[in-house]
């Protein structure tokens, strides 16, 4: 990092670090702005927002759309950190199947949808907190076998010097606060996340600004990216400006990966808020608009299964199938079984009804159990991730 690209920068200051190198401190939160050239992003951000919000206020059960958009977020925020999978492998290993040993990508995106989840459950209990942060890491990087399991520490805060784009230190592009000065940091960001007095700071613009400043720190030896992003949408949450947790970004940030990495530097370089806040508003309104084009067509394709449903026969076991279908995808007869507390000859049959109007297909290559999919649902996802 040179020293000399943040001469002057009003957004922090370069400390000493390892090797003869220097680092980057930010200040607190939050930085002088005056937000009044964003009057108009901001207004249609919310009101795209709200629109959203109400989607989510006339689902019966917001895991309808909860589920799959978690599924979305695990695939292109771990694809954004070079962690490749296919959707189906993901919704496989998630509903309990088979793995091997092509599938470690696959097992560290399965890890980032229940770290995602398990945070946003554990919000019902807990302020979000650093405790909030090093539960996700801790979920995300349990049993990942590369060098990412053998030295991450997983829920550990960072206790060596880490750096951004370079394999040594002398070439990296940025090099963040080191470990001591980062735990200041990281007090400091969690008095500002819990603070009462707010400033007049919009919920929209507070989630852009703790954003940079979690990814500035870069608290973690690895997997700051993905927690980061996990952020977003649980600061919303919390603030209630997001009713469900039904808003992710990282299918957005990604086709725009250089732009998003070069306006948070530009932030800690040169103090350029204003541009970081608004192409941060920029991506929240084109995910509001995706989500939302993806809540009408997963609620079409519910009114349609039900239809189908009602021609394979009157069961509301097959209603209630359909509806377990949103949040997984993929069942097994035991796993239907289980679901309706039936015998195992009645979940076949259940089953076998779902297959017979083209609901649910059998996986290829699976026995004791079979695996089946509801390949519309996936069809509905992979199109949300095309966008």
């Amino acid at each position: 990092m040179k020293p000399d690209d943040f001469a002057g920068t009003p957004s922090g200051t370069l400390v000493p670090t390892d090797r003869s190198q220097w680092a980057f401190v930010p200040n607190r939160l939050p930085p002088p702005l005056d937000l009044s050239s964003l009057a108009e992003p901001l207004a249609r951000t919310s009101q795209l927002l709200g629109e959203l919000n109400g989607i989510g206020r006339t689902l019966a059960d917001p895991l309808l759309l909860i589920r799959p958009l978690q599924a979305r977020e695990a695939l292109t925020s771990s694809s954004m950190e070079g962690t490749y999978t296919t959707l189906d492998e993901l919704l496989l290993v998630d509903a309990g199947g088979p793995e091997t040993e092509a599938l470690h990508d696959t097992r560290e995106v399965v890890n980032y949808r229940r770290a995602l989840a398990n945070a946003i459950e554990s919000l019902e209990r807990l302020p979000l907190s650093l405790r909030t942060m090093r539960d996700a890491h801790r979920t995300l990087l349990a049993g990942v076998r590369r060098h990412r399991g053998s030295s991450a520490q997983p829920g550990e805060f960072k206790v060596h010097q880490n750096f951004i784009g370079a394999r040594e230190i002398e070439a990296a592009r940025f090099v963040p606060p080191p470990p001591v000065e980062a735990a200041a940091c990281l007090g400091e960001l969690e008095k500002y996340i819990h603070r009462e007095n707010r400033g007049g700071i919009p919920d929209l613009v507070d989630a852009a600004l703790i954003h940079y400043q979690f990814e500035t720190i870069h608290p973690f030896a690895d997997g700051n990216g993905r927690v980061g992003r996990m952020l977003i949408p649980l600061h919303l949450f919390v603030r209630r400006a997001l009713r469900e947790p039904i808003l992710y970004l990282s299918s957005t940030l990604e086709a725009r990966k250089d732009e998003y990495i070069d306006l948070m530097f530009a932030v800690s370089q040169r103090g350029e808020w204003l541009e970081w806040i608004a192409f941060f508003l920029e991506v929240v309104a084109d995910a509001c608009t995706s989500a939302i084009a993806t809540a009408d067509a997963l609620l079409a394709l519910q009114r349609d299964y039900r239809r189908r449903a009602t021609g394979a026969g009157r069961s509301s076991n097959l209603l209630a199938i359909i509806d377990h279908l949103f949040r997984s995808q993929i069942v097994t007869i035991p796993s239907v079984a289980s679901l309706l507390g039936v015998q195992y000859r009645s979940a076949q049959l259940n089953i076998e009804a779902l297959v017979s109007v083209g609901i649910l297909s059998e996986i290829p290559g699976t026995s004791n159990p079979k695996y089946f999919m509801a390949r519309e649902i996936r069809d509905v996802i992979n199109q949300s991730l095309a966008r």
